[in-house]
């Protein structure tokens, strides 16, 4: 009888746990830009842009630029030596910062605004970085972030 591999077992909890706070990150982060936009009513927004061709969607903002910014922050994150929170949270924004600033270089309809889309873009990153620190593996808060306060924000926008 074979004894199961104990260090691939941990490896797909470990990553499993990963995807489980990033996913929760951007439900906060969902959360978060539903609320703002909803206080705060800003009508040249990328998801209100004049041009519905260059119109993104907050779910495509957060799940699709914003996630992989984060991503591929931990990614380098890894490969460095261990850092302090300050120095994590300023890769996180040089990196959403570049990131953005570079996804709205080529939209004419972006002219004017492409340093407030990357600002926005490195507080929408921050928030992910925040929620590497709130989200523990332990937290009922956690599952809740990934999985119903999406769908909520999904129905209510």
């Amino acid at each position: 009888m074979m004894k199961p591999d104990y260090s691939y077992i941990h490896a797909r909890l470990k990553s499993g746990k990963y995807t489980m706070n990033k996913l929760a990150s951007a439900g906060l982060t969902l959360l978060m830009l539903m609320l703002i936009s909803r206080v705060l009513p800003v009508p040249e927004t990328p998801w209100n842009a004049a041009d519905p061709d260059t119109a993104i969607s907050p779910e495509i903002w957060v799940y699709s630029y914003a996630m992989l910014i984060s991503i591929a922050s931990d990614a380098v994150l890894a490969l460095l030596p261990p850092l302090n929170g300050l120095k994590q949270a300023a890769l996180y924004a040089a990196a959403a910062y570049a990131s953005f600033y570079c996804l709205f270089v080529k939209m004419p309809a972006f002219d004017g605004y492409r340093e407030i889309a990357a600002a926005a873009g490195v507080c929408t990153v921050l928030v992910f970085f925040l929620g590497k620190r709130i989200f523990s593996d332990r937290s009922l808060l956690t599952p809740l972030f990934a999985l119903v306060v999406p769908l909520i924000c999904l129905f209510l926008m």
